[in-house]
């Protein structure tokens, strides 16, 4: 007993340096942060195939789908905080043109915020955030396939408008959906190069008919949240 109030002396000795240079040293990493606001342009690139359940009418997944592809180009303002706020690194607000051939279709604005992780020569980042606009129309698809016996089978996919756009004029022409992201990031000088992958979830609509031989008509209509991913190459540089 009589050794340990010199063994608590020699622990309080111990621990104090080391959460002193613990503290020092983060905050020399808060203080080598690289903070700033950035302007980026990107393309991205989708791919897939909206239908990854049978219907009704068992319909081979591979046979009879809802494949979808596009080029998108998008614009982005972002910061990255001195300091992480909230266990945030930044935030970020962008506009994303889906499929550069259609005026009236395919305008989606976004925001996110953002953790970033360090890895030496490059930064880790994951995103969280919600798009919101008027999605493109090649997600409108309609397919027929037809079977030995004469039976017809009609499906059209196509994402559930769930919100209002302003000053179109009809209500409901809107989507809203949240979506996730991984990337890698290189800021070196005022320069951002990023690239990465999204994946949206927005929801479907998949309106199933079916016509046999007899003229008897079987409907369903099914309505699902999809994973929507694509990949993407931003390039950016420093404003402020």
């Amino acid at each position: 007993m009589t050794n340990l109030p010199s063994r608590l002396a020699l622990l309080v000795c111990l621990v104090i340096p080391v959460n002193i240079e613990a503290q020092e040293q983060s905050h020399s990493d808060s203080a080598s942060r690289k903070s700033g606001t950035y302007l980026k342009a990107g393309l991205a690139q989708w791919q897939g195939n909206i239908f990854s359940k049978n219907s009704l009418t068992q319909w081979d997944v591979d046979l009879f789908g809802a494949d979808y592809e596009l080029t998108s180009v998008n614009l982005t303002i972002e910061t990255y905080f001195k300091n992480t706020l909230l266990q945030l690194s930044g935030l970020s607000v962008g506009y994303r043109k889906d499929n550069l051939h259609r005026a009236e279709s395919g305008h989606m604005i976004n925001g996110a915020v953002f953790r970033d992780f360090d890895i030496k020569a490059f930064a880790l980042k994951a995103s969280i955030g919600i798009e919101w606009g008027m999605p493109s129309f090649n997600f409108d698809q309609t397919e027929f396939a037809s079977a030995d016996d004469g039976t017809i089978r009609y499906r059209h996919t196509y994402i559930y408008r769930n919100t209002d756009i302003p000053f179109i004029g009809t209500t409901s022409d809107g989507v809203a959906y949240p979506f996730i992201e991984l990337s890698v990031v290189q800021r070196p000088w005022f320069l951002l190069f990023e690239t990465g992958m999204r994946i949206g979830f927005p929801t479907f609509n998949l309106d199933d008919y079916e016509v046999g031989p007899t003229d008897r008509v079987t409907h369903e209509l099914n309505r699902k949240r999809v994973m929507v991913p694509y990949v993407f190459a931003d390039i950016g540089f420093r404003l402020f």
